[in-house]
C-alpha cells in the first residue's frame, strides 16, 4: 500500500511553440522552441504560426482561442481543413484575415510534429 506522502506523477502540461506549415500534401504543422503566452501572441501579431501542444484537447484549444483573442478579435475557429491534408490541425485565426498566421491546436487526434533542425 502506498503512503499517503507519496504523490501522483505530474501530468504533462499543455505548452505553446513557434510552428511552421510543413511543405507537402500531408499539411503538417511543425513545432520549433517553446514559447510564453505573450510571446506568441506577438509572434501572431507578425503573422506567424504557433501551436499549442500538450495531453489535454480542451486545454490546447482554450489556450489557442485566448492566444488569438490577444492578436485582436473577432476571430473564427476552424477543424482542419479536408483539403490541407490529413494531418492538419484545428485553429483559430482572424476573420480579417490580418495578420496572416493561425494558432494551431492539437486534438482530434492530430499532432504536431518536431521540426527538424
Amino acid at each position: 500500500m502506498a503512503s499517503s506522502s507519496q504523490q501522483p506523477p505530474p501530468t504533462p502540461q499543455t505548452t505553446i511553440h513557434r510552428a511552421e506549415r510543413a511543405s507537402g500534401p500531408d499539411g503538417a504543422v511543425e513545432w520549433g522552441d517553446e514559447l510564453t503566452i505573450d510571446e506568441a501572441i506577438q509572434e501572431r501579431k507578425k503573422g506567424l504560426d504557433i501551436v499549442v501542444r500538450g495531453p489535454d484537447p480542451k486545454n490546447n484549444r482554450r489556450r489557442a482561442r485566448e492566444i488569438e483573442s490577444g492578436v485582436g478579435t473577432p476571430i473564427t475557429e476552424d477543424a482542419p481543413h479536408p483539403k490541407a491534408g490529413r494531418m492538419a490541425l484545428p485553429h483559430f485565426h482572424q476573420v480579417s484575415r490580418s495578420p496572416d498566421g493561425h494558432s494551431f491546436y492539437e486534438g482530434c487526434g492530430r499532432w504536431a510534429r518536431k521540426k527538424k533542425s
